[in-house]
């Protein structure tokens, strides 16, 4: 499922496309600022945003075996509830 296809879906229910796309913006706009902000965003019955820095680290490239540097980054981890299947 894309952004598009949540815009969409939320216009044929509640909202004109325009208001939809604005409201999926703002959603994702505001997970990202509780990201920045805090380190984790935590929806209940969904699941948990959490940023994970990672180690700088030394990998090989497996074709020419050359040795690559990896920097260290920062990225996000989803971990779903166990409700979101149910």
């Amino acid at each position: 499922m894309k952004k598009e296809d949540i815009v969409n879906r939320l216009a044929l229910s509640l909202l004109d496309k325009k208001q939809s796309k604005q409201t999926v913006e703002e959603v994702f706009a505001i997970i990202k600022e509780g990201l920045l902000r805090d380190g984790k965003v935590t929806i209940s019955n969904f699941g948990t945003f959490k940023l994970v820095r990672t180690k700088a680290a030394v990998r090989h490239n497996p074709k020419t075996l050359e040795r690559v540097n990896v920097p260290a980054k920062t990225k996000v981890r989803f971990k779903s509830s166990p409700s979101i299947t149910d």
